[in-house]
């Protein structure tokens, strides 16, 4: 972004979310060049009203930057002499035009009669409406782009970027027929390139997130680093503590952000119980038992693999919840890619607890439980969706002789509106996603950060024997 466009006052159309992200959509697309809207709309919401020849830096749904434009024409009209030539800067037709608009304004009746002390107030043929038309000068580098498109990209972590509202700028594969249609599914009429560097030399590429093989991955974000690049890289970001640290140590050099996907850190029930664990709701934590079951035998044959791999995401959301690990002792009964684990953790915190970590045929239905026990409760997190949190009141009396216990189940809606979205949302991934483009619009690593994956990564050695068991 130029300092002259970071410089200019902002301007959004609508509130944050799917109306503004649209909105965007259409005036990057060409298709949006004006607005409509009331004047007392203006006044209630304390905008400027633009002049011609004033230019603007337009913001999305996270208020990052994404386009520079100036208004061309200002002029105010009623609602009758709406013309087909204003209503073609916004609408295919004059009657489309004015159908839209009449029902956007009818949701703002209220406030508008409690802005003007007037409760009879109603929109109506004489009502002011200042009109624009603008043009589109310049789009920003705010776009993502993306390297890999396979089976975890496809199903997973691209679908979340749509659902978080960001613009895929330009999408990498081995082939460039694949990237463009790669592109072409998830909506995007970005740039489709066939070698990562090509990628990584676009200018108007400012974020990068690398979806790629386990062992390509260390590589492949460090190139983008190299391209001073801020960059959300899937995990294992090194396959082990010493490629970790490299990581960290070229993204400090070269100042940029780089984002390790560890997207339980975002999943709703695991905030919300990190929330509790903070605000006291368990009283001390003491412990906490810790179930993970997969079948992770296609694409994991050992036991490095399976923690590296499959495991890895409960590992770090240990830390996540209580903090720096003093001690692992592991116990073992696997037989090649059949993996049996238990761990028991002691925390610098105080906290102890156990990893049960399992990768058999079995568990072809993933299994997730975390239990944790405090003084004056305990809480479980079933399958990253549901947290049910125990407590038990305070006081002299038995708790047998009274209603003093308290069961508080935290689950999320379903129906039919929730469609296949639900699950991106409540395992993290439209959160890990938000949380990068947060922290690299305001230059702050995030918490998992690649110097703190390097944590994490030391802590998968210590529980498979690679590392002593003492920190």
């Amino acid at each position: 972004m130029t300092d002259s466009a970071r410089l200019l006052p902002t301007l959004a159309f609508g509130q944050p979310g799917p109306v503004r992200d649209f909105l965007v959509g259409e005036i990057l697309a060409g298709r949006k060049t004006g607005s409509s809207n009331l004047r007392v709309l203006y006044e209630l919401w304390q905008q400027s009203i633009p002049s011609a020849g004033e230019r603007y830096a337009l913001l999305d749904s996270q208020d990052e930057r994404v386009a520079v434009i100036r208004f061309d024409r200002v002029s105010t009209i009623t609602f009758p002499e709406a013309t087909p030539e204003v209503a073609a800067q916004e609408s295919a037709t004059l009657e489309q035009w004015q159908a839209v608009h009449r029902d956007f304004w009818a949701g703002f009746d209220d406030d508008i009669r409690a802005h003007l002390g007037d409760p009879s107030w109603a929109f109506g043929d004489s009502e002011s409406i200042v009109t624009t038309a603008f043009t589109l000068e310049q789009r920003l580098a705010t776009g993502l782009g993306v390297i890999g498109a396979g089976f975890h990209a496809s199903r997973n972590i691209l679908p979340a970027v749509g659902l978080a509202g960001v613009p895929i700028t330009a999408l990498a594969t081995r082939d460039t027929v694949r990237s463009q249609a790669a592109l072409r599914r998830f909506g995007s009429e970005g740039a489709a390139y066939a070698d990562a560097d090509a990628l990584l030399a676009d200018p108007a590429v400012r974020d990068v997130t690398v979806i790629a093989q386990p062992e390509d991955q260390a590589t492949l974000t460090l190139r983008a680093i190299a391209a001073g690049k801020n960059v959300f890289a899937d995990k294992p970001l090194g396959l082990n503590p010493e490629q970790a640290q490299q990581i960290a140590d070229a993204a400090a050099a070269a100042d940029v952000i780089v984002m390790v996907g560890f997207m339980k850190r975002h999943a709703p029930a695991y905030v919300r119980l990190r929330e509790l664990l903070a605000e006291g709701a368990l009283g001390t934590p003491r412990s906490f038992e810790l179930s993970f079951g997969c079948d992770s035998t296609p694409f994991c044959a050992t036991e490095e693999e399976f923690v590296k791999l499959a495991a890895i995401h409960v590992v770090d959301l240990v830390r996540f919840l209580f903090g720096e690990v003093e001690s692992a002792v592991t116990h073992s009964n696997s037989a090649g890619a059949h993996v049996a684990l238990s761990t028991t953790l002691r925390f610098a915190s105080g906290v102890v607890g156990t990893l049960n970590l399992t990768g058999l045929p079995s568990y072809s239905s993933e299994f997730e439980m975390l239990r944790v026990s405090g003084d004056a409760g305990h809480a479980v997190v079933t399958d990253v969706a549901r947290l049910q949190l125990h407590v038990v009141a305070e006081g002299d009396v038995p708790t047998w002789q009274g209603l003093s216990e308290t069961s508080t189940v935290f689950t999320p809606a379903e129906s039919a509106m929730s469609g296949v979205e639900r699950d991106l949302f409540l395992r993290g991934f439209v959160g890990e996603i938000r949380a990068f483009r947060q922290a690299a619009a305001a230059h702050e690593q995030p918490s998992s950060s690649a110097a703190d994956n390097v944590r994490t990564m030391e802590l998968c050695e210590r529980i498979l024997g690679g590392l002593p068991n003492t920190f």
